[in-house]
């Protein structure tokens, strides 16, 4: 991709001194994590892999052409995803799957972990908590998500993270963003407890509903040097969440604001890297992104916008540029 093709629309500002707390945890807690080998790659796994992506792009292309959104049409993947071979590649040894297991909350809750398969004997390494998008089975991680992070775990990252409860046998229900941002909330302090973890550098990086999930975290107490989020919403107050959040009750009115990140920014004070596709019609740019972005921009906090004209909501056309650059920012808050 050209660089061209990528607008940035705002700038980091007022950095300032960022501070990281270390909370104090029991010893022993990452033995609380229960950890067995993903499944090998299937024969034909790449196809689902791809058909699941190509579906995605061509729903998100039809939704933004209905809108009036400008969007780059694409019929074939090739060039962005690459060819089998590049995907099998990507499964050689060097990145490590597994299934994990914890607890939150007293619910037992599933996710995944991605690791350097060959860590020397007392290497750290920095940790990763991702947050996934999509509520229910939609978008549940699976052990190629991103090609197992590939781009992060090579760049000497390990990437934890959860299905939330109510998810791929998870206990409880998925309350998408209530009770169950406790489940990123717990997995941050495992993380930083997991043996191999480099305790001062703990980053998140959420797409979707789990942008929101990452800025509740911090919002409730969690500490990261820096934020990723891709497509992230950041007003439930808006119409596309009526069918979710009815908009004649007072109870949806509570529960739309707590998920509003615009409503409580100032409480933000973590670095944020926001990443947008201007074709996305999930997340509107125009309600969503910028107005989020001149709120950060209004309190002075510590944020970088960039948005990719024509893509669309995981900013499938760019990855290779979305992964540099998440990966060149939390590089830079990196002790």
């Amino acid at each position: 991709m050209t660089r061209q093709r990528i607008k940035p629309i705002r700038s980091i500002v007022g950095l300032g001194l960022i501070v990281v707390l270390l909370v104090a945890t029991p010893s022993g807690l990452a033995e609380t994590i229960q950890r067995a080998p993903c499944e090998a790659v299937e024969s034909g796994d790449f196809e689902r892999y791809r058909e699941r992506q190509l579906a995605t792009l061509k729903a998100e292309q039809a939704a933004a052409t209905r809108q009036g959104l400008s969007v780059r049409i694409v019929r074939d993947l090739d060039s962005d995803l690459g060819t089998e071979s590049d995907y099998l590649a990507r499964q050689q040894p060097g990145v490590r799957c597994e299934r994990i297991v914890y607890e939150s909350d007293g619910l037992k809750i599933r996710g995944f972990l991605w690791t350097p398969s060959a860590l020397a004997k007392n290497q750290k390494i920095p940790i990763i908590v991702f947050n996934r998008g999509g509520s229910g089975e939609d978008s549940k991680l699976r052990p190629n998500t991103q090609f197992g992070f590939e781009r992060f775990v090579r760049a000497g990252y390990a990437v934890i993270g959860s299905q939330y409860r109510g998810n791929d046998g998870s206990e409880g229900s998925d309350e998408l963003g209530g009770a169950d941002v406790r489940d990123v909330l717990r997995l941050a302090t495992i993380a930083r407890e997991l043996p191999f973890a480099d305790a001062n550098n703990l980053f998140a990086m959420g797409y979707s509903r789990g942008a929101m999930m990452a800025l509740s975290a911090l919002r409730d107490g969690a500490t990261f040097n820096a934020v990723a989020l891709v497509g992230l919403p950041s007003d439930f107050r808006t119409s596309q969440f009526d069918r979710r959040f009815s908009p004649s009750s007072p109870q949806m009115a509570a529960a739309r604001a707590q998920r509003s990140a615009v409503l409580w920014a100032e409480r933000l004070d973590t670095p944020m890297l926001l990443l947008q596709g201007s074709g996305d019609p999930l997340v509107s740019t125009a309600e969503q992104t910028l107005p989020f972005a001149a709120r950060l921009q209004a309190l002075g906090k510590p944020y970088e916008l960039v948005v990719y004209e024509g893509d669309s909501h995981g900013l499938i056309l760019n990855g290779k540029d979305r992964d540099a650059r998440i990966l060149n920012w939390f590089e830079r808050f990196r002790r």
